[in-house]
């Protein structure tokens, strides 16, 4: 029996076993420890991952990297739509609101969902681990970002299924941290609380949580996050640097050319790694278009005036993940920094200036969650005897229920059934009093997250008989599973001599 955890990254992919000795992140074909999220479609075959990084560049506009951005949210979505003008490949909005992907194919045009895409890349990541282990993966954990909606969670599944995947649960990346780091120390307080701050900047998004560790248990005291903070920010401002002195310097406008635009992000993601090292840096690309050389200077001084706008945005999550924790930075005991995006020496600056006191880099900073990933996969799975360790996690969101009441007032009625923080997985249960069939709508409240829907999805319990003149008592029970997951488990109607079963129609998810 498999034990995996897999990082869905939205740039790169890491895969994590567990062995008798503990855990391992396994290679790829190229001997990598990482490996691209991209898909690239040819005329003879489609390359994924390393292969597919490697034809990126020849074949733009087939290639499909980024697609953790377009999971499971519409076509109108204000933040996809600012993503979309960076993709080189072409983005439309399917017949259901939501995205299509179109390349081309064995010589034909073919659209592809964000699901089926994510398939491909987990399909891959499937065939690594079995390569690795020479058996077969099925049983396994994916790592999601802890602001995943109801609709991106049912997405991954989805995706986990055509892959030929079982996920035993969908862990939260901050959760999956907190595990990796816990684990393992021996030191832990038996009575006090040791709190630490773990900030994990991305590549497109920056999570922070505040864990509580006590002896053989962990706490997650409180989430945030900013989305759409990342690496991949601090290369566009570099990218639009360059594009602009380049239009002046040499004429030449690399919008106008996707391969151009390729080459040149790949060139400041390089620029943005060396800065990180050194105080100034140097870009040279040749024949970058209109068989043009092009070169560059900048320093990091003037890296980090030009963004500016971006590291601004790094104190906010900071700021909540304290105040919901109910803690002072004096509290706060330790601060790790992950995540491929924290190597930026700004955001570095940002998070000791806040916390004072300097943060530790005592994990590996990518491979991390796939460590968390894989050992909550061995907990969970009969194959391995680990350590005990009680995983005490919240639910981010706040979920209620809403009904129109059995009267003339239309005033619907809402309670809260798992407020923020809820325990993973929880069941609740309702009593209703009806004489004929009702709908119930479930909801995400008190988020001032705005991308976020707040309708979830809408059930239809009845028909059911009811004696004259009074109303049937019904029974409803709705289930938190442990993917963070709400659906209406089953309603049954009780009376003095009998109970039944009620049927439960779902008619919209996620709209």
């Amino acid at each position: 029996m498999s034990v995996v955890g897999f990082d869905l990254g939205n740039e790169s992919c890491i895969v994590g076993v567990a062995r008798q000795r503990g855990i391992d992140v396994v290679l790829n074909e190229e001997s990598k420890r990482e490996t691209p999220a991209i898909v690239c479609f040819g005329d003879k075959q489609r390359f994924i991952g390393t292969a597919g990084a490697a034809n990126s560049t020849m074949n733009p506009k087939n290639s499909i990297s980024q697609i953790k951005r377009l999971l499971g949210r519409k076509f109108a979505d204000p933040e996809l739509q600012r993503d979309l003008q960076s993709f080189p490949f072409r983005v439309s909005e399917g017949p259901d609101g939501f995205p299509l992907v179109h390349a081309r194919y064995l010589g034909e045009e073919h659209a592809f969902t964000p699901t089926q895409l994510l398939a491909m890349v987990l399909s891959n990541l499937k065939a690594i681990a079995e390569d690795n282990l020479k058996s077969a993966v099925v049983d396994c954990c994916i790592g999601i970002p802890v602001y995943f909606t109801d609709l991106q969670r049912r997405s991954v599944l989805d995706a986990a299924t055509i892959a030929g995947l079982r996920p035993l649960r969908l862990f939260h990346e901050t959760t999956a941290t907190a595990l990796a780091y816990g684990i393992y120390k021996t030191d832990l307080p038996e009575n006090d609380q040791l709190n630490v701050a773990f900030v994990d900047v991305g590549h497109a998004s920056m999570q922070v949580s505040i864990v509580g560790y006590k002896k053989g248990q962990l706490k997650m005291l409180s989430h945030a996050y900013d989305r759409s903070l990342g690496g991949r920010d601090f290369d566009e401002a570099l990218f639009k640097h360059f594009a602009a002195k380049f239009k002046e310097e040499y004429k030449i406008d690399v919008y106008q050319n996707a391969r151009a635009c390729i080459r040149l992000r790949v060139a400041c993601e390089k620029l943005k790694k060396m800065l990180s090292a050194n105080p100034e840096a140097p870009m040279n690309i040749e024949c970058l278009m209109d068989e043009k050389d092009v070169r560059g200077f900048i320093k990091r001084d003037e890296f980090e005036q030009i963004s500016a706008p971006v590291l601004e945005r790094v104190k906010g999550p900071l700021e909540k993940a304290l105040a919901e924790a109910g803690l002072t930075t004096e509290s706060v005991h330790f601060v790790e920094v992950v995540g491929s995006g924290s190597r930026v020496p700004a955001i570095i600056r940002i998070i000791t200036e806040f916390f004072g006191k300097e943060p530790r880099r005592t994990m590996n900073a990518s491979e991390c969650v796939a460590r968390g990933c894989a050992l909550q996969c061995a907990i969970l799975s009969p194959t391995f005897k680990v350590r005990e360790f009680q995983v005490n996690e919240g639910f981010p969101f706040s979920i209620a229920l809403s009904w129109k009441p059995d009267s003339q007032n239309n005033e619907p009625q809402q309670t809260v059934v798992f407020p923020k923080g809820n325990p993973i997985p929880s069941v609740k249960a309702l009593t209703f009093y009806r004489s004929n069939t009702f709908a119930v709508d479930v909801l995400n409240v008190e988020t001032e997250d705005l991308q976020v829907t707040q309708k979830i999805s809408t059930y239809m319990i009845g028909p059911f008989q009811s004696s004259k003149g009074e109303k049937a008592k019904l029974k409803v029970k709705v289930r938190l599973n442990i993917h963070g997951i709400v659906s209406l488990e089953s309603a049954t109607v009780t009376c003095n001599t009998m109970s039944y079963h009620l049927p439960l129609e779902k008619h919209i998810t996620s709209l």
